[in-house]
């Protein structure tokens, strides 16, 4: 281990092992989504890191899911500023830039939600500002009315004209799809440019996680279009390019004309172990939810990886704000379920337990 190595996450590594070890585990989960009530659940997730978080924000009564969604976020963004803090160099330039992965995910949410007429609050549900500037930019945002006044009104430019590349598509297909493509690809230039300040074998870590999360999502984009039956165009728009590597997979994934095609030619690539469990699970039920479920439990592990073994390198900063992402989005996802009454199999099949 290099003397700059142990200098860039030597502070940083306690501080993400004490955070790690206050994760909320699977009997936690369990717990809370047996609540009988939502005042139940609230009373339960106070027994857990989060009690005094909520206590310090909501003084008197319950705060219901809205105001519980608030607390959480400000509550990632206490914790991702205080994380980037000690950071230092092009570690810093990296956890700064891995931010955007949070934006790029709540625009998306917020493009969709306006698209299809959503009301402000039910958007807004949807979006993990990051910090207290975001927060006041959805609501901003929201408040425009249409997405295309949305992308007018960006403050970052970068993002604003990654937009307006695809807006004659969103247009032409009445789709978001473009749009979402466009935030995608714009979020992993941020990163290949940070990364690339990085040696070889710190840059595959984390490479070797938003490699994942292209193929898979691309493969579950490929078996959209196959069961809505959607032409080329419209397919090709809508998947995601990045390395090399990820682009001849998708390549190879986009041409067949079958599920069973699509996951068989899967299984010949690395990504073989996860392949042959997707396809197991659509093969059951043909349902596409099941499979993005399974694609997002499959890098919640991956991303809980990073956390393990040698501790000093840029995916443990990496793995840590991905798991609190997960953890935040889970109490959301269980809250939301209980206040409306949803039984616990219901919950649990909406949740990413790692």
């Amino acid at each position: 281990m290099s003397y700059r190595t142990a200098n860039e996450y030597a502070f940083v590594n306690a501080r993400i092992r004490g955070l790690k070890s206050r994760l909320l585990g699977v009997g936690d989960y369990e717990r809370l989504m047996q609540s009988a009530s939502y005042e139940d659940f609230i009373k339960m997730l106070m027994g857990t890191a989060y009690g005094p978080i909520i206590s310090r924000e909501h003084f008197v009564g319950v705060p219901y899911p809205d105001e519980l969604a608030l607390i959480l976020s400000r509550h990632f963004a206490e914790v991702s500023h205080s994380i980037t803090r000690t950071l230092t160099d092009r570690v810093r330039m990296f956890a700064e830039s891995y931010m955007n992965m949070f934006l790029a995910e709540s625009m998306k949410s917020i493009i969709r939600g306006l698209h299809v007429g959503l009301g402000r609050e039910e958007i807004l549900r949807f979006a993990v500002p990051a910090s207290p500037e975001q927060e006041e930019l959805f609501d901003r945002l929201v408040d425009t009315g249409s997405v295309d006044a949305v992308i007018d009104d960006l403050p970052y430019m970068d993002m604003r004209l990654a937009l307006l590349t695809r807006v004659h598509a969103y247009e032409k297909y009445d789709s978001t799809a473009p749009l979402e493509v466009a935030l995608e690809e714009w979020l992993l230039g941020t990163f290949s440019k940070v990364l690339a300040e990085f040696p070889l074998k710190e840059r595959a870590r984390v490479l070797s996680l938003l490699e994942a999360r292209v193929v898979l999502r691309n493969t579950l984009t490929v078996l959209r279009a196959l069961h809505l039956a959607l032409d080329e165009e419209i397919l090709n728009l809508s998947l995601i390019q990045f390395t090399g590597p990820t682009d001849a997979v998708t390549d190879a994934i986009r041409g067949r004309t079958s599920w069973r095609e699509v996951f068989s030619t899967l299984e010949s690539t690395k990504y073989a172990d996860i392949a042959g469990r997707l396809a197991r699970i659509y093969g059951e039920q043909h349902n596409l939810a099941d499979v993005e479920l399974a694609i997002e439990d499959y890098l919640a592990q991956k991303t809980k990886q990073q956390l393990v073994a040698f501790p000093f390198h840029l995916g443990a900063v990496f793995g840590l704000f991905g798991l609190k992402y997960y953890e935040i989005r889970n109490i959301r996802s269980i809250a939301v379920g209980i206040e409306r009454g949803e039984s616990p199999e219901m919950i649990r099949r909406v949740i990413t337990i790692f």
